[in-house]
């Protein structure tokens, strides 16, 4: 994982400002919560996607990574990498 490649590296504070690729399975932790609800978690799974926006922080004590990924027909999903 990312988080074990800054602690492995030593490295304190590193980011993502971008990257390219594609991928066919990630988790998304999605933007709709309210007081009452908590975040809906949406699971791909065996789907083919291109990363169209990639940005985020990685640390050995964690990571905060927001991505935007597209299927085949174009329709966008993005959220907090999990």
């Amino acid at each position: 994982s990312l988080v074990d490649f800054a602690a492995a590296e030593g490295l304190d504070a590193a980011y993502i400002a971008t990257c390219v690729g594609s991928l066919t399975q990630c988790t998304l932790r999605l933007a709709n919560a309210d007081r009452d609800r908590p975040n809906e978690i949406k699971e791909f799974d065996q789907t083919r996607f291109e990363i169209v926006s990639c940005v985020g922080t990685v640390s050995p004590d964690g990571a905060h990574i927001h991505v935007c990924v597209a299927d085949a027909e174009g329709w966008c999903f993005g959220g907090h990498l999990m």
